[in-house]
């Protein structure tokens, strides 16, 4: 998730094991299609052997890794979690950023005069953003939602103001603050992604950057920053520092099918080979509290149906979400108001109800 040189690792942070949650199939369908050997040893791994990272990196053997399954039925409301305030994330074209592809990620480097400045109890300061995605047939969110996965995910990077930079943070219990938002598929195209998303040809290949002129990167996270869970975790790459304050935010974000299949289908890593299902699988929770920011609907059942008379099972449409509002591959059915899932995932859902 920050990608830190091996050369920069701090030794110092304490683990214990884990487990996946559970096996996921997705991942387990990577093949070196996808993902091309590399010399294996210090400081290489690949997302189609996560489950041997923590032979090189035994932090991500720990009790509070990420991603993690947010249970929408036993996440606690918490009354205390404040509205995240962001400040100067509104960016002028003369803001010029770097945009990599790392060969993991789309990575957007960001300015330090972007920060959190409501929301926790320091400033934390933006590093960078980058994403996690799938492809069109398997959805490649890295946290997911009463075992639903969405199509893609962004997280903003941040770490905390009392620290010098990013390299020193991360291996503080206190070190980082991720946003992180779910990206599903609209109707329209999304004009703020464009920014990012029309520029992918141009770092197409591994290790490849370019400069992109800046523009408001608050417009890439939902317009409701007051809805989310919050809960402590880790880095959801080597090395799995577990020293992340994770807030993922309730609404989603829209995004074309043309602009999804851009970011499934441009990047290449190795000898041309496609950089995609870039995501980890689930981690036990261990006893950690997941928190909510808001109170769950109560007529709302675990699978996103609500029953109405004669106990029939019916598709709760809420006032914050679109729902069912297109049949084409890879949409997105909004059954809950506080998750999408897929149409083959809705589907499958609605079958076992009935």
């Amino acid at each position: 998730m920050i990608y830190l040189e091996p050369q920069s690792m701090p030794t110092d942070v304490h683990s214990a094991p884990s487990i996946h949650e559970e096996e996921d199939d997705s991942n387990e369908e990577h093949s070196e299609e996808h993902h091309p050997a590399k010399p294996h040893g210090k400081g290489h791994w690949r997302y189609d052997d996560q489950n041997t990272w923590s032979s090189d990196f035994e932090h991500c053997n720990g009790k509070s890794q990420s991603p993690i399954n947010i249970d929408t039925t036993t996440a606690k409301y918490d009354t205390r979690l404040p509205a995240i305030e962001l400040q100067g994330y509104e960016l002028s074209a003369e803001d010029k950023l770097s945009l990599k592809n790392n060969g993991h990620t789309l990575l957007l480097n960001l300015p330090n005069t972007m920060r959190i400045i409501r929301g926790f109890d320091n400033e934390f300061v933006a590093a960078q953003l980058h994403f996690h995605w799938g492809t069109k047939e398997v959805p490649g969110s890295e946290h997911t939602v009463d075992g639903l996965r969405f199509p893609a995910e962004i997280h903003v990077v941040h770490y905390n103001s009392k620290y010098e930079n990013l390299g020193e943070a991360a291996s503080q219990p206190d070190g980082l603050a991720v946003l992180g938002a779910f990206l599903e598929i609209g109707r329209q195209e999304n004009a703020e992604y464009n920014n990012i998303l029309s520029s992918l040809a141009d770092v197409s290949s591994e290790e490849s950057d370019i400069e992109i002129d800046g523009f408001n990167i608050r417009f890439l996270l939902p317009s409701n920053l007051e809805r989310f869970f919050r809960y402590n975790g880790s880095l959801t790459t080597p090395p799995c520092f577990q020293t992340v304050n994770w807030t993922v935010f309730n609404d989603t974000i829209k995004v074309s099918r043309k602009q999804m299949a851009a970011l499934e289908e441009t990047l290449k890593i190795g000898q041309n080979e496609l950089l995609t299902k870039n995501f980890r699988a689930p981690q036990l929770l261990f006893g950690r509290e997941v928190l909510s920011s808001f109170k769950m609907s109560s007529d709302i059942s675990p699978n996103g149906f609500s029953k109405g008379k004669n106990n029939s099972l019916n598709v709760h449409i809420s006032s914050l979400t679109l729902c069912i509002h297109s049949s084409y591959p890879g949409d997105c059915h909004c059954l809950k108001e506080f998750y999408c899932q897929r149409s083959s995932d809705y589907l499958t859902q609605k079958r076992s109800l009935l």
